[in-house]
């Protein structure tokens, strides 16, 4: 078993046909597929389903993959370990942000990290908790930045607190709800729309109304970008649930405000999830200083 191997594995398999992956591996179709027909004797077992649109992989092949993708992801760590020792301050820096949570902290954490380590490298995705916990656990990305339940799942990862948040209702500026107090009751029967990317939008919208005792509002619009969430509500008589530090920044012009309740709303916080921190490159615990310090920042800010 050659790592060139497992990562064409890996490619094949997210790409779907052993022609797409080659492209991206910048090889030849054949070569690509000698190289997996080669793992697959070497294991004396089929990795992949092989159909006219295209392969899946099977139960043995979700499992090598899966092994594969944390034997890449230390190999990368040991490259940014190497690279924090020799002094080049270079190295890969992979960060999962919830869209909800992307305002403020993650940035300003970003632009500092940059500003002392400016030939690193950052990618930023989006995801959301608890969908993108399984690249944590993987090394697929380094940190998971999101908006999380008060008391969240053990999911075998560290979690740190950053900020504490909740969601509240938010509506258009001109809508007759923006007026007054209003309870949760209140809203029921208004139209919402729910951001969701993957599973998580509507479990918080679903538990904030199980968690006063009511039903859920069965009206609703489910969108998977958060900018035409806003803009839906902005342009529509639509209410969507947002946290609240979306709106801590005052010179934002979301078009959108937040209503005034009688009651709390429940509490999703700002966390970061990770792996071990005994575990984590150099270049990840730099990372993860300047977002601790981009958190106290915020905070004292808006104590002061």
């Amino acid at each position: 078993m050659k790592l060139s191997q497992l990562q064409h594995l890996i490619a094949v398999a997210e790409a779907g046909t052993v022609r797409q992956a080659a492209k991206v591996l910048f090889l030849s179709q054949s070569s690509v597929t000698k190289s997996i027909h080669q793992l697959e004797e070497s294991l004396g077992v089929e990795l992949f389903h092989r159909g006219s649109h295209g392969v899946t992989p099977t139960a043995a092949g979700r499992a090598l993959i899966a092994r594969a993708k944390v034997v890449e992801a230390e190999l990368r760590e040991a490259r940014n370990d190497i690279d924090s020792i020799v002094g080049a301050g270079t190295g890969d820096l992979r960060i999962s942000i919830s869209p909800t949570v992307s305002v403020g902290l993650a940035p300003q954490a970003v632009i500092e990290f940059k500003r002392s380590r400016p030939r690193v490298s950052v990618q930023i995705q989006e995801g959301v908790y608890p969908d993108v916990l399984q690249s944590v656990r993987t090394g697929d990305i380094d940190f998971a930045i999101c908006l999380m339940p008060e008391r969240p799942r053990d999911e075998g990862l560290s979690c740190e607190l950053l900020l504490p948040d909740r969601v509240t209702p938010a509506v258009r500026a001109s809508h007759p709800l923006a007026s007054s107090r209003k309870k949760l009751v209140d809203l029921v029967n208004a139209d919402w729309v729910i951001y969701r990317l993957g599973r998580s939008g509507r479990d918080v919208f679903e538990q904030t109304f199980l968690a006063s005792g009511l039903k859920p509002p069965s009206s609703t619009i489910d969108c998977a970008s958060f900018a035409a969430t806003l803009t839906l509500v902005e342009r529509g008589d639509y209410i969507t649930l947002v946290p609240k530090r979306l709106f801590a920044d005052k010179a934002a012009r979301w078009g959108i405000v937040p209503l005034v309740m009688e009651s709390p709303m429940p509490a999703w916080n700002i966390a970061v999830f990770y792996r071990a921190e005994h575990e984590l490159s150099p270049v990840c615990l730099a990372f993860l200083h300047e977002l601790r310090a981009a958190a106290t920042d915020i905070l004292t800010r808006q104590s002061g």
